[in-house]
């Protein structure tokens, strides 16, 4: 997971927050009469009641938000839980076959602005039994002259890293992040404590962050540093057609000791674990470097997005390496177009003008992806491959329906421990029921 890109986190910074005041009209009788208020203290009381009559609740992308009567402070609350309902068949191994439903995610916070110039956001994931804080940021942005705005924001921080890899799990438009986003990442995870200074102009952004570990990581020893750096463009910018382009790259340096880790991705599905390429576990790693690069474009209704990436392991002999690529498209059948971000990079989510519940169709989207991991460790080599049909109807701005069906493949490396060493495949079907606020 995704509920984000680090634009959608921004996204969601740019429509939140007001304080509103209790007040009431204080009736006193002649007979009683207080003393008259000194006039500036009457004015100030008057004014005031009128900002808390204006205060006004507006619908923002299905979601309610308290907005100050000069439009610069917001309030909003975020949520969302997502449900999946999987299966695999098809597969040699058994214990690969299975079937599952349960929650892949629910996430509870809120996110606002003060005076159009500083901006916040807390928000925590609940899943597999455990509570763990995501977004815990505040920032403040302005304005650099020549059409260019700045970003500084400080706290736990989503990596701003790849079209995927920025983006929130309930905006992709398929089940999974593709291996791109989800292998080529550094080992402390997509969320971090830091630093991040952004620059957005009116066809490009530029970021640059500097973070430890997650704030939820025990801290048994000294903080990873890592350094992440993204750019996108848009050569090409209007409502007949829009090109992205963009570059990243991360440094990861393991302070206090080395790491165990594995460099195995999932090709299925989360919820079932035996999907994971096995690979040989990975000791004494000093640090990791990852790079990658996307390109896509949304033309109309239709859109295609490609990543490919490669992440490099430092180990005391040599070096482990990861590789991935993914390719995908998709169309909005009735209505609607991809909403892709165009500050950020990244994805978000479509707003449905007519739901089905005023007697709307709502838009019906139609999406496939290739991707392919390859993982080489000293003496052994890896390769999963997927192959995603996929079905997206969203019945409002808040709801979704999803359909998934992966056809993958498996030639894991032969190592003591692992399911087994012949190239396996099967099919993998979700079914997934969204709602965010």
């Amino acid at each position: 997971m995704v509920l984000a890109p680090f634009g959608a986190v921004l996204l969601l910074a740019s429509g939140p927050a007001p304080s509103i005041l209790d007040s009431a009209d204080a009736t006193t009788t002649a007979r009683a009469a207080p003393p008259a208020a000194p006039v500036g203290l009457a004015e100030a009381a008057r004014a005031e009641k009128d900002q808390v009559r204006r205060t006004q609740i507006e619908w923002r992308n299905g979601s309610p938000v308290l907005v100050s009567p000069d439009g610069g402070t917001t309030f909003r609350l975020l949520g969302q839980a997502i449900v999946d309902t999987t299966g695999t068949s098809g597969a040699r191994v058994a214990s690969r076959n299975t079937r599952n439903t349960d929650f892949r995610t629910a996430h509870l916070g809120f996110a606002g602005t003060v005076a159009n110039r500083f901006f916040y956001q807390l928000e925590t994931e609940f899943v597999g039994g455990r509570a763990d804080i995501l977004w815990a940021y505040a920032g403040v942005r302005g304005k650099l002259g020549a059409g260019v705005t700045g970003d500084v924001i400080a706290g736990n921080l989503q990596n701003d890293r790849g079209i995927e890899g920025s983006s929130g799990g309930e905006a992709l438009p398929f089940v999974e992040a593709n291996f791109v986003a989800s292998a080529i990442a550094p080992d402390r995870g997509g969320f971090a404590l830091g630093a991040q200074a952004r620059l957005t102009g009116a066809r490009w952004h530029a970021s640059f962050a500097v973070t430890g570990n997650d704030i939820d990581v025990r801290q048994a020893q000294s903080g990873n540093r890592t350094l992440l750096a993204r750019a996108h463009w848009n050569p090409i910018k209007g409502p007949a057609a829009t090109l992205h382009l963009g570059a990243w790259m991360f440094d990861e340096s393991f302070r206090g000791g080395t790491r165990t880790l594995g460099l195995g991705g999932n090709v299925a599905h989360g919820l079932n674990a035996r999907t994971v390429l096995p690979m040989p576990v990975l000791t004494g790693v000093t640090g990791d470097r990852g790079v990658g690069v996307e390109a896509g474009g949304v033309f109309g209704r239709f859109w295609v997005m490609g990543e490919a990436g490669r992440r490099s392991v430092d180990l005391p002999r040599g070096e482990a390496r990861s590789d991935a690529k993914s390719l995908s498209a998709g169309w909005f059948v009735n209505a609607g177009a991809f909403p892709y971000a165009a500050a950020t990079g990244g994805i978000g989510r479509p707003v449905v003008k007519r739901s089905v519940f005023q007697g709307g169709a709502g838009p019906v989207e139609l999406t496939a992806r290739y991707q392919e991991l390859i993982v080489r460790t000293p003496g052994a080599r890896g390769v999963g491959t997927t192959l995603t049909g996929g079905v997206n109807w969203y019945l409002s701005s808040m709801m979704r329906v999803m359909a998934n069906v992966s056809a993958w493949r498996l030639n894991p490396a032969n190592t003591p421990g692992s399911i087994g060493p012949r190239t396996d495949r099967g099919t993998t079907w979700v079914l997934r029921a969204q709602f965010v606020f």
